[in-house]
């Protein structure tokens, strides 16, 4: 079996097509991005010390939650909202993305 250029079997790409190709790029990409709480906390440009008095708890209580490689969902939940942020939960099956009730 030879080799084909792509353009050749797929032949040409509408301009609607591609950027539809490229929004999926895009929103793969952010899927693929993985922060722990630290990393997600420094990604929304806040210190310690001011989760800690969103989350009404003291900076040392943040830095062990930080460090923890056990959290709960509910500690996920209170920190990702005190980012501004909402947690939602996914579960994937194959092709399959089901968003599970209550995560939102």
């Amino acid at each position: 079996m030879g080799y084909h250029n792509f353009n050749d079997i797929v032949g040409e790409i509408s301009l609607e097509r591609r950027a539809r190709i490229e929004a999926l790029k895009q929103e793969a990409r952010a899927d693929a991005v993985a922060f722990n709480l630290a990393e997600l906390r420094r990604h929304r440009e806040m210190t310690q010390v001011e989760l800690a008095q969103c989350l009404e708890r003291t900076q040392a209580s943040v830095s062990a939650m930080e460090s923890a490689g056990d959290n709960l969902l509910s500690t996920y939940r209170s920190v990702i909202e005190s980012l501004g942020g909402h947690l939602e939960m996914v579960a994937v099956f194959d092709n399959e993305r089901v968003v599970l009730p209550g995560s939102s």
